[in-house]
């Protein structure tokens, strides 16, 4: 029955004023929009502070800056992206190591960093099943290694991002 009324009202042959046809066709457009919108909120959102993270009390003087990463997947895409700065010398790597919070992992993904010590980072990677699994149970960190500290200056979790 709906199906019939909704093709009488876009047909124009169901007897109403053009003001009730237009409250109805905007109705119909509000429905439509409003699933389309729902595929584009599909994305799962992630996010993490880049904090000092000595590997060693040797390390721990020496370290410096802070940031933000932040990701965002859509399917098996993940974007990520990352600023950083007053780190104590320029980056000379950036990678996404598996481990859980606190801990130190393997690297899972390397990332193209600016060899400075205050930048951006934004870079799109695919992701296995597995790997989706590892993400969305915040199992990912970004790491940025520096020249002063080649085995890393700062660390960040990519948590999942609660509305």
């Amino acid at each position: 029955m709906a199906a019939g009324y909704n093709e009488a009202i876009l047909s124009g042959s169901f007897p109403m004023s053009i003001s009730r046809r237009a409250t109805a066709l905007a109705g119909v457009a509000a429905v439509l929009l409003g699933a389309s919108g729902l595929s584009a909120q599909s994305e799962e959102e992630f996010a993490g502070r880049l904090s000092r993270m000595p590997v060693d009390r040797a390390t721990s003087p020496s370290i410096s800056g802070g940031g933000e990463v932040r990701a965002s997947l859509a399917g098996n895409e993940l974007t990520v992206a990352a600023t950083f700065a007053g780190m104590s010398s320029p980056a000379t790597a950036a990678h996404v190591h598996r481990a859980p919070i606190a801990r130190p992992g393997p690297v899972a993904f390397s990332l193209d960093v600016p060899e400075t010590a205050s930048g951006r980072i934004e870079e799109t990677l695919t992701l296995t099943d597995a790997q989706l699994e590892t993400l969305r149970d915040g199992m990912y960190y970004l790491q940025i290694h520096t020249a002063d500290n080649p085995r890393g200056e700062l660390r960040g979790w990519l948590l999942p991002r609660r509305p």
